[in-house]
């Protein structure tokens, strides 16, 4: 299979860091990346075997989300000069299959394959509604991504379902966990003493809720020795948001308690050396990476209800929700896990028997198999015989 994996863009976001995953392993496909530059998520491929090209024009940021007319303008134009360079492109004219990585490249493809000489595969990573995609994302993506869509894969049920009214009829879908970095389970936990360091991974962004969890931090940790570690930087323009949050824990007296570590490239030895891990997004997560890699790592887990995190964990058995946005509840979560007892040890017990996480191994072979049936699906219903 010849795939074409497209991107509106080449920054370190979830949806690329995935891509990366996927494609880093033994190859089962013939794959290419199509990007903008400005960002290095895909330097590594070429090693890989996988080549990159970037050129699509880049995106004028705040064009989903912005109230003028003129950047609206301005972003639909962007769009469509993408569109161009990718149906120009030699890589796309050799490909079997188009693989749109995300929201916005499902919108260039589209444009690219008006024709629809190729099949296009949407990758579901965000919900699909004004709140995840913006209005004006919303609107260009269910107008003119998603209706031409020939399969859609989605990174969790709740994603899928949030799609599901906008989806023509006929269209193959399936849901595939994304690779999350894990490269391995652990199955017999280690769980220490008392909680020492509360750990967090995730982009610097306002709804992944970094402001929640310090806020829950200094009620259940202020002044003890406990450490809170933060992984993940700050992307697209919100610099802004790490500072408020050095301000809060200076505000909140833990400012000597807290690691602000940055983009972290080692996420498993990084889980490995925290003894609770959070996920406390401020609304409904499309998965929720950092779930699937604190269970495949057996470590307890609190996260907050809705979306992807609610569909892997099992209150009480592998893991603690908490409502999205409440930083009581939260802290009274971490309290619960600090406290003696063996709480953490059944939790990170269950984690290790968490059905149906799979390593990324496996996510690349789940992905193989569903665009082989795309190819064989296509063929079948143009008369040909798939290959």
């Amino acid at each position: 299979m010849r795939i074409v994996h497209v991107s509106h863009t080449s920054q370190r976001g979830g949806a690329e860091l995935a891509l990366v995953r996927l494609l880093a392993r033994p190859s089962r496909w013939d794959a290419a990346v199509c990007a903008s530059p400005g960002g290095d998520a895909f330097a590594g491929l070429p090693v890989h075997g996988v080549p990159v090209q970037l050129d699509l024009p880049g995106l004028p940021g705040g064009g989903t989300r912005g109230k003028s007319p003129a950047l609206a303008a301005k972003y639909l134009s962007a769009l469509r000069a993408a569109a161009r360079t990718l149906r120009d492109s030699p890589l796309v004219h050799e490909a079997d299959l188009l693989h749109a990585n995300s929201a916005a490249a499902a919108i260039i493809c589209a444009l690219a394959n008006r024709r629809r000489r190729v099949p296009l595969v949407v990758h579901l990573r965000d919900l699909v509604d004004p709140e995840s995609l913006g209005r004006f994302g919303f609107e260009a993506f269910t107008r003119i991504g998603l209706v031409r869509a020939d399969a859609v894969v989605a990174n969790s049920a709740t994603t899928l379902r949030s799609a599901e009214s906008r989806i023509g009829p006929g269209v193959f879908q399936a849901v595939l966990q994304s690779p999350s970095g894990i490269d391995r389970r652990v199955t017999t936990p280690s769980v220490a003493d008392r909680v020492r360091t509360v750990g967090m991974i995730g982009r610097l962004q306002r709804w992944k809720g970094q402001h929640v969890f310090l806020e829950a931090f200094a009620h259940a940790f202020a002044g003890t020795d406990v450490r809170a570690r933060l992984a993940g930087a700050a992307l697209f323009g919100e610099a802004a948001y790490e500072e408020e949050l050095r301000e809060q824990a200076a505000r909140l007296g833990i400012a000597g308690q807290v690691d602000f570590l940055g983009h972290v490239e080692d996420i498993p030895r990084f889980i490995d050396g925290v003894d609770v891990l959070v996920h406390a997004s401020t609304r409904a997560e499309p998965l929720g990476q950092s779930v699937l890699q604190g269970l495949a790592h057996a470590k307890p887990v609190v996260a907050t209800e809705g979306g992807g995190p609610g569909e892997w964990l099992r209150p009480g058995e592998n893991g603690l929700l908490v409502p999205p946005g409440d930083a009581g509840a939260l802290a009274d979560a971490l309290r619960t896990l600090a406290a003696p007892g063996d709480l953490r040890a059944r939790l990170a017990a269950g984690a290790a028997r968490t059905p149906g996480l799979l390593t990324d191994d496996e996510c690349a072979d789940a992905h193989a198999a569903f665009f082989g049936t795309v190819l064989g699906v296509r063929a079948t219903a143009s008369g040909r015989h798939p290959e």
